[in-house]
């Protein structure tokens, strides 16, 4: 076929892999209307719908699936190749890290510069995105996501599971006159919160001191990495897991007044595609994280 526009073919696969036009338009910075010109040209070019509406969204139909499924491979093949031709002979070159915030301001921004250091030869690109999209993103070598796992058409691996405990300063203890020994000297504290305030009311339910929630005073934040450094100021309180708070309660900058914990209903997994997983480099960078979290790192282990 002379004139299939071979340009829309890249917009077709996210528009696919997403059953979504504005979501295909968000990852490759088009309009929506861009992307639905795209769409339609496609189709008039091979004569039949690629999509039909679904509600809100969009839904593949039978020819839409069929060229779907052959075209996410040929472009995972074409992505490979060119990520394998750009180590050339040596692991060096660009490596692009996703992650969320929480994540990359407290563990990732303390560890990074030693790898930094053992590869000179790698440029690391960090990205900071929303949790949630971390494993939807086809332009990076690494992402880093909380989450269950599991992901379609992506391997995973988990870095740690996750279970988060109170933590505050040594300063708070000033600020309040006396020591946190029991849930009940909460009361007199700030419960800092990156939620809605679920995770410490189930810790207060967990503990078996469901009023005490209500007890306290709250502060509300939209980012842990900024109530983990809240805590650290001797602001108020925190519920943190160890993989993020290690390093400060080493540095006994933060300690925990109880050891009971809840469980997170889920962990940090780090996430690649099939192509990315081709590159030396990333290999390289995964071997180094899971060996950072106690995981088995040899070569023979990655996929």
């Amino acid at each position: 076929m002379r004139n299939l526009p071979l340009p829309t073919l890249r917009t077709f696969e996210a528009a696919a892999r997403h059953q979504s036009l504005a979501k295909a338009a968000a990852e490759l910075h088009l309009t929506d209307s861009a992307v639905s010109h795209q769409i339609r040209r496609l189709e008039e070019a091979l004569g039949c719908d690629l999509f039909a509406k679904a509600g809100r969204g969009v839904a593949l139909t039978d020819a839409g699936r069929i060229l779907a499924k052959t075209v996410s491979a040929a472009l995972q093949e074409i992505l490979a190749a060119t990520m394998r031709l750009s180590d050339a002979s040596q692991v060096g070159g660009r490596l692009d890290v996703a992650c969320p915030p929480m994540f990359a301001n407290t563990w990732l921004a303390r560890h990074i510069s030693d790898f930094c250091q053992d590869h000179p030869s790698i440029e690391c690109h960090i990205r900071l995105v929303e949790n949630q999209r971390v494993h939807e993103l086809g332009d990076i070598d690494v992402g880093i996501s909380f989450g269950p796992g599991g992901w379609a058409d992506r391997w995973s691996a988990l870095l740690a599971h996750v279970n988060v405990t109170p933590v505050c300063s040594p300063l708070l203890f000033e600020r309040i006159g006396g020591s946190i020994t029991q849930p009940a000297d909460l009361r007199h504290c700030l419960l800092l919160h990156w939620d809605d305030g679920s995770e410490w009311r189930r810790w207060f339910s967990e503990a078996g001191e469901p009023d005490l929630a209500q007890q306290a005073r709250h502060l509300y934040c939209s980012d842990l990495g900024m109530a983990i450094d809240l805590a650290i100021h001797g602001t108020g309180v925190a519920l943190v897991s160890d993989t993020l708070s290690a390093s400060d309660l080493k540095r006994g900058v933060l300690i925990k007044p109880f050891s009971f914990s809840i469980d997170a209903f889920g962990g940090w997994h780090v996430v690649c595609n099939n192509a990315s997983l081709g590159r030396s480099v990333t290999r390289l960078f995964l071997r180094w994280l899971l060996a950072r979290f106690g995981r088995d790192a040899s070569w023979e282990t990655l996929p």
